[in-house]
């Protein structure tokens, strides 16, 4: 399957021209980048990898589906969403010499959703390492790649997970975590 297929877009892959490590990038969602066209968000990412010597970016998402804004995510059912084939591409990516969450904040996509699929992200990732650029966000979600500032360093994590629902600003208290049969908490980010 093509790494874009209509609405999805799975899989984003640019040489950087040198010989060094392959950097995997897991963000949230697509927008408007494609193999053709860059964005903001890939230009971002790609100055950051090419300034520490990496020779290719791979980038794949939380979430398949081509969306400018988040939030419009919730407008589509979870498993249209995801995609069909994104977990695939995810575990294709997770086969690069690092391998960095950088989703950040849900930004309007539901929380429940949101932090379901970062479970279940980590699940398929098993016991592969994790990295995170930068600090977390305020909310303590690692940090998007759009904010990769110049001086954002490589951190190693060996697991991140939601903030607790019942302490998240933006969760009510009452909405029942639809991931709750998936898997438990995976631990808390860990700075090596």
């Amino acid at each position: 399957m093509p790494a874009e297929s209509g609405p999805y877009r799975y899989w984003l892959e640019v040489a950087l021209g040198g010989t060094g490590p392959r950097l995997a990038a897991i963000m949230k969602n697509p927008s408007t980048a494609g193999v053709e066209r860059s964005d903001a968000t890939i230009g971002k990412v790609e100055a950051w990898a090419a300034r520490r010597g990496y020779g290719s970016l791979v980038v794949v998402n939380l979430f398949a589906w081509r969306a400018t804004h988040p939030r419009d995510l919730n407008l589509e059912s979870y498993a249209v969403m995801v995609g069909v084939e994104n977990d695939r591409f995810i575990l294709d990516a997770a086969k690069a010499d690092i391998i960095v969450a950088a989703w950040g904040n849900p930004n309007g996509i539901t929380l429940d959703r949101y932090d379901c699929r970062i479970r279940e992200v980590h699940a398929l990732l098993g016991a592969r390492r994790l990295h995170t650029v930068g600090p977390l966000t305020h909310a303590g979600y690692p940090r998007h790649g759009l904010c990769w500032n110049g001086d954002c360093e490589l951190a190693t994590c060996r697991r991140w997970s939601p903030p607790p629902t019942l302490n998240h600003p933006q969760h009510p208290s009452s909405a029942r975590n639809a991931c709750t049969d998936v898997s438990p908490l995976l631990g808390s980010l860990d700075r090596l």
